[in-house]
């Protein structure tokens, strides 16, 4: 795969501009920023994000003001409150937020819903049932491409809001989330989101860990990368031993790494703990080497039809002249804005389930 500078450098070629004496950076940077877009809505970056089925139910047991209290099961996570997990009263239908953990038999809820003896369900941030799945913190995207639950069984789903799906599923297939079971059952929904293609600007892509990161971290410090470099929102990048892709999710110039290291911010959450000086590496391209051309040909594309503004002012010596540039483009089968299209379109796959519209 090629770099930004490598594609960057082909695309001048093409436009025998090698010296960048007609199309300078910040023309060709721009266009190549607007066409990878464009070539991303028909062949996208596609990005496993796992999250989790919440399906636990229980009894109360105590009745507590603004409590919610289960001897029983004894099923509470320390995580409850931080992701603002919804309890539902279900004799009464009546709703409440989880604002903190007190132990595993006791959280403290936004609302005094809950009499002794009532039963209740625990769902998803925002969400009103056990087969919706919060996706609200996932960076810009363009489409969900699939959905698996359990992982491995792709299954048809519903958009509610921009922040959460429901699955289509029966009541039977959704199984017990109570992470205290001897034998636990499947959580893990994966989604597959389609995201724009990248092209990473950065010369220097292999950096560090600055100092330790705790697992489910959507920030940490990083260093040994170049100083005043930008890392942009969008991009990807890997630590060494994790599986999962880690998207960007807010700008960041690189400084004052060595000291105290400079803080990325990404999604989704850290798989496990990333322990200090451990590898980063940044994805230089998702591009594959028949996007990379497609890519080089749309933007060579865009920048001869924008040029052909310049020939308007010979029009008083050829009339002709502009729509003689225009057709010099038209009968060239490479930049012809048809052909494009034509091989645009070719790449496009049917998506046959429900699927959400740009973020970005």
């Amino acid at each position: 795969m090629l770099s930004f500078a490598n594609v960057t450098s082909e695309i001048l070629q093409l436009l025998q501009d090698t010296g960048a004496a007609t199309y300078d950076s910040t023309e060709t940077g721009n266009a190549i920023k607007a066409e990878k877009k464009r070539l991303s809505r028909y062949a996208p970056f596609l990005v496993d994000v796992i999250f989790h089925i919440e399906s636990r139910t229980g009894s109360e047991t105590a009745g507590t003001a603004s409590t919610l209290t289960d001897t029983g099961k004894s099923q509470f996570l320390s995580t409850d409150d931080d992701n603002e997990k919804v309890v539902h009263n279900i004799k009464d239908d009546t709703w409440a937020v989880v604002t903190g953990y007190t132990s595993t038999s006791v959280l403290t809820i936004s609302a005094d819903i809950m009499d002794s003896g009532e039963e209740y369900e625990l769902y998803n941030k925002r969400c009103k049932n056990n087969k919706q799945i919060y996706i609200g913190d996932m960076p810009a995207y363009l489409w969900i491409e699939s959905v698996e639950y359990p992982v491995g069984t792709e299954r048809n789903f519903k958009v509610i809001s921009q922040d959460i799906i429901e699955l289509d599923a029966s009541d039977s297939a959704i199984k017990d989330s109570d992470s205290t079971l001897s034998t636990l059952n499947p959580a893990d929904v994966l989604v597959k989101f389609a995201l724009p293609q990248i092209l990473n600007q950065m010369t220097d892509l292999a950096g560090a860990v600055h100092t330790n990161a705790a697992a489910a971290a959507t920030s940490m410090q990083i260093k040994s990368f170049t100083d005043a470099e930008i890392v942009r929102v969008g991009e990807a990048f890997n630590i060494a031993d994790h599986r999962t892709t880690y998207i960007v999710t807010a700008e960041l110039t690189l400084a004052n790494q060595a000291s105290t290291g400079s803080a990325l911010s990404f999604y989704p959450p850290l798989e496990a703990d990333a322990s200090a000086d451990g590898v980063i590496t940044f994805v230089e391209s998702t591009l594959r080497p028949n996007l990379e051309d497609l890519l080089e040909r749309m933007v060579v594309s865009r920048a001869v039809q924008s040029d052909s503004i310049n020939y308007i002012g010979g029009i008083d010596r050829d009339p002709n002249a502009m729509r003689k540039f225009q057709q010099w483009i038209n009968d060239n089968p490479m930049l012809n804005p048809k052909n494009i299209r034509a091989e645009l379109n070719q790449l496009a796959r049917p998506r046959t389930r429900e699927y959400v519209l740009s973020r970005e």
